[in-house]
């Protein structure tokens, strides 16, 4: 019988992130996914969301977005 996937864990060591329960088998063997959500890759990749001044200053360098014309 396996049992419903639920919670998460944080792995340290040879392997490093955080991790969702996939499946759970009934000798214990837990099934493991990375977790996937924004804030969890965020942390995975050591990396931090850009405050405003740093996106629109992004936007601007980079000519990503055409201006607001305000009619």
């Amino acid at each position: 019988m396996q049992q419903s996937p639920t919670g998460h864990v944080t792995l340290t060591g040879d392997v490093v992130g955080e991790y969702r329960i996939a499946e759970r088998r009934p000798d214990g063997t837990l099934v493991l996914v990375p977790e996937t959500a924004a804030q969890a890759s965020l942390r995975r990749l050591g990396a931090t969301p850009l405050t405003k001044a740093e996106f629109n200053a992004f936007v601007t360098e980079n000519d990503v977005l055409p201006p607001d014309r305000e009619e």
